[in-house]
């Protein structure tokens, strides 16, 4: 089976009605400096096995290029690691939806988020077995 390192347009979480479900309903998952909201998806459409959504607070990225920036860099860490996800959600036919938040109001190198990518990855994939 070849990875593709992709993150289109089904694979992006955009409902504002199942984000604010996911926020006040989803289990999470921390490890400095991601939090991941997540819950089993009820879409019986969902084409992929994850949903994700990337959010950087404004509380603590006062400005726009910044938030941007820090969103750019989420969403490339988790395109380049989501197979470890989806490896797992696929041998269990499951399913999700999740909310990868960033909780630091530092700048973070791009490999130090992608490492934080990876660890929090595997230790929600320890949560869904």
């Amino acid at each position: 089976m070849t990875r593709e390192f992709t993150l289109g347009r089904e694979e992006r979480l955009k409902s504002n009605l199942s984000i604010q479900e996911l926020l006040k309903h989803g289990r999470t998952v921390s490890l400095f400096p991601l939090k991941i909201y997540w819950n089993f998806s009820s879409d019986p459409h969902q084409k992929y096995p994850a949903r994700a959504a990337m959010s950087v607070p404004k509380r603590k990225y006062r400005r726009a290029v910044d938030r941007n920036l820090m969103k750019r860099r989420l969403k490339e860490a988790y395109r380049l690691n989501k197979y470890m996800l989806y490896d797992k959600l696929d041998q269990h036919q499951q399913k999700i939806q999740l909310i990868i938040l960033l909780l630091s109001d530092e700048f973070i190198p791009y490999k130090q988020l992608e490492q934080g990518m990876r660890e929090i990855f595997r230790k929600l994939v320890n949560k869904l077995s």
